[in-house]
This record gives C-alpha cells, sequence and structure tokens, in this order.
C-alpha cells in the first residue's frame, strides 16, 4: 500500500513539474452576459415585425487575455450577436487601448453571427420600413448599444485582470451538420444520400489550463451559420448551447466560440429548438474529444499583426436600371431601399467610395497560426489559406467590421445572392471587383511573414 501511494504521488509530482514547466504564459478569461433588459428588435431576419418576446437562452460577451513570456499581449473577444459593425469594435479598442494602452493589432472582436441575438447601432433598414417600429424602439436599440460596448469593455478588463500563470495549448476536431447552402437545397437535405459543395468542418480548440491543471479557458470554432431558430427569443442558437454546455461541464472555465468562414454554410435541418441544442451538444463534444487526447503545447510567443487593406468597388449600375430595381414588383425589399437610396445620393452629387478599408488580422500563438478576417466570409477563404499554411490553421471571420459577403471565385461563376446581391445589403455603391479574393489571400500571405 505505502509503495502504492509513493508510486502515486511521484506520478503526480511529475505531471505537476511538466505542467509547471510549461507556464510560460499568462492568461485571463471572463464573461458578461448582454441579454438585454427590455424588448428590443432583433437581427439577422427582415420577416420579423416586432421586437423580442423573451429569453431562451442569456447571451454573452466573453475575453481571453493572452500574455507571452516578453509581456506582449493579445485579447480574444466573441459575441453573441449577429454582427459587429466597425463603429463599434473602434469604441471598444479606443477604450481599451486607453486604459491598456493597446495596439489595434492586440485585440480581436468576433461575433458569432446569431440571428437571434438583439439590433444594436444604427437601425438596420429592414426595421426602419417596418411599421410597427416607433421611437420607443429606437431609444431602446440606442440604450442597448451603450450597454452592449459598457459589457465588451467590462470583459476585457476582467479578463485582463484575471490573468495567472498557464499553459497554452491547441488541437482540432471535427463535427458534420453543416451543410453547403448554394449547392444544396433546404427542403431536400434530410433526403440526400451525398451532400454537394465544399464544406469545413474542422473544430480549432483552444485550451488554457492553470498552474494546478484546471481549465480556466476553451476557446473553440466552427464554420457555420447559427440560423437553426428564427424566432422572438434571445438566443446563441446551437453555439450557446455548445458554450453552456462546455462551461457546464468544466465548472470554473469560459467558453468561448468563435464564428469561422460560415457565409455558405447552413445548419441543416433547422427551425427546431431541439435541434439547435443537438447541434450545440454535438460541437461540445467534439471539444471534448480534442480536449481528452494530447494537445499540441504552445510555447509562449505572441505575435500579433493587424492591417486594414483597400479592396475596389466595382462601378455602381446606372440611374436606369436602379429605377427598374425599385419598380420591379419583384425586387426584395432591401434591394428596392438601396436602389432608393443609391441613386437618390447620386443625384444630390455625393461622391460614392471606390474601395473600402478591410480589417485583416493574424496572430501567432506558439507555432498555432490564428488568422481574423473581417466580413461574411465563405469557406472557400479558409481552403486558400489552409492549402498555404497547413489544416491546423485556425480561421475566424466575421471580425472587426462585417460589410456584407467576400465572395470566391467560384461564387462568381455560380452567381446567386451571395455575389448579385449581397453587396446592396451591406450597403456598397457597387459589388466588390473580381479580384477581391486575391487581394485578400495575397494580405494574407504577407501578414503572416
Amino acid at each position: 500500500m505505502t509503495k502504492w501511494v509513493l508510486t502515486f504521488a511521484c506520478c503526480a509530482l511529475t505531471t505537476f513539474s511538466a505542467l509547471a514547466s510549461d507556464l510560460g504564459w499568462k492568461a485571463g478569461a471572463a464573461k458578461v452576459k448582454i441579454t438585454p433588459d427590455e424588448p428590443v428588435w432583433q437581427s439577422g431576419y427582415a420577416s420579423r415585425t416586432h421586437p423580442a418576446e423573451g429569453t431562451r437562452m442569456d447571451i454573452w460577451t466573453k475575453a481571453l487575455a493572452l500574455e507571452d513570456a516578453k509581456g506582449c499581449i493579445g485579447v480574444f473577444v466573441t459575441i453573441d450577436i449577429c454582427s459587429i459593425i466597425r463603429d463599434i469594435s473602434d469604441e471598444v479598442f479606443r477604450r481599451v487601448s486607453a486604459k491598456h494602452g493597446f495596439t489595434r493589432d492586440q485585440l480581436i472582436v468576433n461575433s458569432s453571427h446569431t440571428h437571434t441575438g438583439p439590433s444594436f447601432g444604427a437601425p438596420r433598414f429592414y426595421i426602419l420600413k417596418q411599421p410597427t417600429f416607433t421611437e420607443t424602439d429606437r431609444a431602446r436599440i440606442a440604450r442597448y448599444t451603450v450597454k452592449l460596448i459598457d459589457c465588451i469593455v467590462q470583459a476585457v478588463d476582467t479578463a485582463m485582470a484575471n490573468r495567472r500563470p498557464a499553459r497554452v495549448s491547441t488541437g482540432m476536431g471535427c463535427v458534420r451538420f453543416a451543410v453547403n447552402r448554394r449547392h444544396n437545397k433546404e427542403g431536400e437535405v434530410p433526403g440526400l444520400s451525398e451532400l454537394k459543395g465544399p464544406t469545413d468542418y474542422s473544430v480549432p480548440v483552444l485550451k488554457v489550463e492553470n498552474g494546478n491543471g484546471g481549465i480556466d479557458a476553451i476557446l473553440f470554432g466552427y464554420s457555420c451559420h447559427p440560423t437553426v431558430l428564427s424566432d422572438y427569443l434571445y438566443s446563441g442558437d446551437y453555439p450557446g448551447f455548445a458554450q453552456a454546455e462546455l462551461e457546464k461541464a468544466h465548472p470554473g472555465a469560459v467558453a468561448l466560440f468563435f464564428q469561422g468562414t460560415g457565409a455558405d454554410q447552413n445548419p441543416l435541418p433547422r427551425r427546431k429548438a431541439s435541434l439547435a441544442e443537438q447541434y450545440g451538444k454535438e460541437l461540445a463534444a467534439a471539444v471534448e474529444q480534442v480536449l481528452s487526447e494530447p494537445m499540441d503545447v504552445r510555447g509562449p510567443e505572441l505575435v500579433t499583426k493587424y492591417e486594414e487593406i483597400p479592396l475596389a468597388l466595382d462601378e455602381p449600375m446606372s440611374l436606369e436600371e436602379m429605377k427598374k430595381l425599385e419598380e420591379n414588383p419583384k425586387s426584395k425589399p432591401y434591394v428596392v431601399h438601396w436602389a432608393r437610396e443609391t441613386a437618390a445620393k447620386i443625384r444630390r452629387g455625393e461622391k460614392l467610395p471606390r474601395e473600402y478599408m478591410y480589417p485583416l488580422q493574424y496572430w501567432k500563438v506558439g507555432d498555432q497560426r490564428l488568422f481574423a478576417l473581417g466580413g461574411e466570409v465563405g469557406v472557400g477563404y479558409a481552403m486558400l489559406i489552409k492549402e498555404r499554411f497547413g489544416l491546423g490553421t485556425f480561421v475566424a471571420g466575421y471580425c472587426n467590421d462585417i460589410k456584407g459577403y467576400m465572395p470566391t471565385p467560384e461564387m462568381w461563376e455560380e452567381g446567386g445572392y451571395e455575389v448579385v446581391e449581397s453587396y446592396m445589403a451591406g450597403g456598397h455603391p457597387g459589388p466588390w471587383k473580381r479580384d477581391v479574393t486575391d487581394c485578400v489571400i495575397n494580405a494574407v500571405e504577407r501578414i503572416a511573414k
């Protein structure tokens, strides 16, 4: 018995010593509830006709602060909202920088893209056009915007205050409920024996352990629209269920979900709360599988870079073409809105923008590469990046500013909403030039050197 206890103690001491030798990082995590206190209109679907009716699950903003052995710091923020916009991410950075002395490369802000989160900022046109939208609703959105920014900054501040010696490791899992929505009709998916089109099933995972061997934080991602739910209840959709499942399994840990390159991916089948919960549990199980296996320990060296690159916009259509769109009874509401507003700007003599400054970010956590791209990024971007940097590369979309879809060369040839009309919903006067993908990928290669 004594021999067994001594052997166990030696093994435990060896394990602790091995862990302690890897504690070159400092890390801290935090979460702040961002569920509205009053009924606010939701983002994501133009068909909604009134504010939210309640809460299915609380929604959160979370932050993970990493500090390497030389004192270089990066903070990754995740938010259970539809789309982050530059006005919000810039204000968060301004306040965080004023307190902590950050430069722009040290902060990544990612939105999960849940379509059952609240609206914030300037109300979208599809809300403004609703006859049921009132000045009371506008005031609620304005109040919520202030609260949201305060909560994000609070999460960053708390994560910074929570930093302590840590070990950081990464791995890659797999889950398969994402379906390429451009190549598979939603109603036919349950009966299909073969799915078509590119899809990224990978589940990137970053684990933060403390000196006692416990887990302080789990950062994980997936490339798929959180559009299982479309009701009037606030929720984080399947990512919300996944995060809750992981935090339940690891008391005291903060689970942070980041959206990948899911612009052309839907969870199918969908539209049932039970499916959102099922997909969340499947995603959490994929993360648990990674956590249960040996992961790649990352040395305490952090590289952070940020650029804004000019992406050219093509010529807008003529006033005559805009008038036809506006008068066409088959035109969608956002198309009519875009045609009317853009034509009015031209008639007033306003100079329309010919380019957009696109946010691009790169981190290297030890040997782990992580790219954070702005916009609604299709899975083709992740494939191109992984071809260059390896299948273990982490790629996040929906970061720092969402200004419409980012089409791939294949999308240009195929046509469809993401290419033909989405730039109108994003507020651009014209579509991207066809070299948009090459511009982004070339910048990715340059920033990673």
